[in-house]
């Protein structure tokens, strides 16, 4: 082959992939716009969201779609609690399960930020006492969910969240099992990496971890709604939550323990506080930029295997879409937050019913409001 006829091929072959990456970024709505549905596609979507919910048992709802602070659409499904027949209304609060855990993450950041603590400190370093099968294990590890401990919400159940138990109690339940690997070189789920680092927080500032996140979060963000669940406090408009028995009738659940969970999974919020939280995450006056790009980052595997989780996000895109997520459940509740920052707008759900998916909904509101995702299946 004649060596101008090989760059005429090379000319092809590299046109022919433009061409193929052109095709592709059609079919693939990386800039997918947010529309104003009409009343139709609103009506089309709540009989979805009232299907899933009736189907499922759910006793009550909330769907949100935010954009920076701003509620774009709001609906509010039933009933907040089911025997005094109150419904669901936009001051409800809800608990959240572990989409607690990004704002344990958050913290660490405003930590890392004040250099009072480094992502790759060991553990032991703050918590002297761990076990020394731990050994090694660093922050960053418990963040993602690489730490290797294993998660003392499996051992115990869920049903572990309805009792008072102590710090030495959940590190013991954890302990009862050997570590699922070596640190940093898998990713399971544990629970029980989020209550340690709520104790490193703890342990750092000298303060209970509810008054840490009320000082750095809640308060300067004026969210009014958000603290720990706490069974036995008065805590204004706060949901019910339920689970059913065997012949699918509702039961009552009781709330989380704040004892049990700490940043585990322990608080309880509203859709304005969310979206006040989702209104700080844009720009750089809550969290610098190189923090929000260390907690947005996906734990990358010795063996390459990209995680899909940051520090307390799902990272995983969505149809094509950069999107942070996380989902909750806990006691009697499921909640959902996903958000898209390119097109800066976050979905916000609550339901008051243990052990449902909300999924189906949180992919009907995002087909509703980007309809260039295309038409969801039947």
């Amino acid at each position: 082959m004649s060596a101008s006829l090989s760059i005429f091929t090379l000319r092809i072959s590299y046109s022919l992939q433009l061409f193929i990456v052109f095709l592709l970024t059609l079919q693939t709505p990386l800039s997918a716009q947010v529309v104003q549905p009409g009343d139709s596609m609103l009506a089309e979507l709540d009989k979805r969201v009232e299907a899933h919910m009736s189907k499922s048992n759910i006793p009550g709802g909330l769907v949100a779609v935010v954009s920076k602070g701003e509620i774009l659409h709001l609906r509010t499904y039933g009933f907040a609690n089911v025997e005094l027949a109150v419904p669901v209304s936009d001051s409800t609060v809800f608990e959240i399960g572990s989409i607690s855990k990004q704002f344990v993450a958050a913290t660490v950041m405003l930590l890392v930020e004040k250099n009072k603590l480094a992502l790759d400190d060991p553990i032991h370093k703050y918590l002297a006492y761990l076990p020394s099968e731990w050994l090694g294990v660093t922050i960053r590890q418990m963040l993602t969910h690489t730490s290797g401990i294993p998660d003392y919400e499996e051992i115990r159940t869920y049903d572990a969240y309805r009792f008072r138990l102590t710090p030495e109690e959940v590190i013991r339940i954890a302990h009862s099992r050997p570590m699922d690997f070596a640190p940093g070189t898998g990713r399971y789920y544990s629970n029980t990496g989020y209550f340690l680092l709520s104790m490193i927080v703890e342990q750092v500032e000298g303060e209970p971890l509810g008054q840490i996140l009320q000082k750095r979060i809640f308060k300067p963000l004026q969210m009014t709604q958000t603290r720990f669940a706490d069974p036995e406090a008065i805590i204004p408009h706060r949901a019910s939550g339920y689970w059913v028995n065997k012949v699918n009738q509702l039961i009552n659940r009781q709330a989380t323990e704040t004892s049990s969970t700490l940043g585990a999974g322990g608080l309880l919020s509203s859709v304005y506080d969310l979206a006040k939280w989702d209104a700080a995450l844009h720009g750089d006056k809550f969290l610098s930029e190189k923090s929000k790009t260390e907690m947005w980052t996906p734990a990358i595997l010795p063996d390459g295997k990209n995680t899909e989780y940051g520090f307390g996000w799902r990272v995983a895109p969505y149809k094509g879409l950069k999107s942070q997520s996380h989902s909750g459940q806990v006691a009697g509740f499921v909640a959902y937050f996903s958000r898209f920052p390119e097109q800066e707008i976050a979905i916000i759900i609550f339901l008051n019913r243990y052990r449902v998916r909300a999924n189906p909904i949180k992919d009907a509101v995002a087909h509703t409001f980007m309809p260039s995702l295309g038409p969801l299946p039947e």
